[in-house]
């Protein structure tokens, strides 16, 4: 490849991914705000797990106050960085954006003992996509590393979760134990994924098993192209299930998977290639 890898992360694309991604990202933000809420902030605190949680005096941690400030800044920086054509106006609404939505994810990292870590991809997505906002200019063309960083991300996020089981757990993680017992006390009773997985421990070690091996499996998101569609389909799969189970929320993620993971730019350069094949040939 002529400048290698490296230097095809510099090349220019159609800006219609980067566009994508940024109305992706932002409406998965605004989804997951509508989520945080303080009603865990009496519950006993373990380590702080946020970056406000290191800046913030814990007295502050179950103020409404900044909770609404974070949304105002979300919610109000949005709309301008999605639709605004000053370049500095847009600049601006894109940190607030991001800061909106550091400061309501991090309130609620330090406010709720689970289910986290849906609130990393996008608050990483929009550090990206402000990083991008500050590249060269360029009507209607984006650099490539905006796509390339989002797979980088998504890869880091499910390969991490796999890698953070192992070390933990080890092996030991895959034999369905954790899966029995997640699925005993929130699973959904009428669920019959969940009657077989606690009631056979082959089931619950196969489920487990699938989901670890799709999760470090993500590594490859970012050195094989090629597999990133398979591997999106297996992340949709493994989502829906989840959701469907545990009701667990996952929405947010599937939508962001789906546009970061599937070649969208290569679909739409065909799709642009064929009709103006059909039309010279008329």
């Amino acid at each position: 490849m002529q400048g290698g890898s490296w230097a095809r992360l510099f090349e220019r694309e159609p800006a219609l991914f980067a566009a994508g991604l940024r109305a992706a990202t932002i409406a998965a933000a605004l989804w997951l705000s509508l989520e945080v809420d303080l009603r865990w902030a009496s519950l006993p605190k373990d380590a702080t797990v946020s970056v406000a949680g290191l800046v913030v005096p814990t007295t502050w941690w179950a103020s409404q106050a900044l909770l609404w400030l974070g949304r105002a800044l979300l919610w109000g920086g949005a709309p301008i960085w999605l639709f605004g054509h000053v370049r500095a106006v847009r600049i601006g609404a894109a940190w607030a954006t991001t800061l909106g939505m550091l400061t309501v994810g991090s309130l609620y990292w330090e406010n709720l003992p689970w289910f986290r870590h849906k609130f990393v991809p996008p608050l990483w997505l929009l550090v990206l996509l402000v990083a991008g906002e500050h590249a060269r200019a360029e009507p209607g063309r984006a650099p490539r590393w905006i796509r390339e960083g989002a797979v980088f991300v998504l890869a880091c996020f499910y390969a991490g979760a796999g890698a953070h089981k192992l070390l933990a757990s080890g092996w030991r993680w895959a034999d369905g134990t954790a899966l029995q017992l997640w699925l005993w006390r929130l699973g959904d009773s009428d669920s019959l994924v969940r009657a077989w997985a606690i009631a056979d421990a082959r089931v619950a070690a196969a489920l487990a098993s699938v989901a670890l091996a799709l999760e470090l499996a993500t590594v490859l998101l970012v050195p094989l192209p090629r597999a990133r569609p398979w591997l999106a389909a297996g992340l949709v799969a493994l989502h829906v299930g989840i959701d469907q189970v545990l009701h667990i929320d996952f929405r947010p993620m599937i939508l962001l998977v789906v546009v970061v993971l599937l070649p969208w730019p290569e679909w739409w350069q065909r799709a642009t290639a064929q009709a103006r094949s059909r039309s010279g040939a008329a």
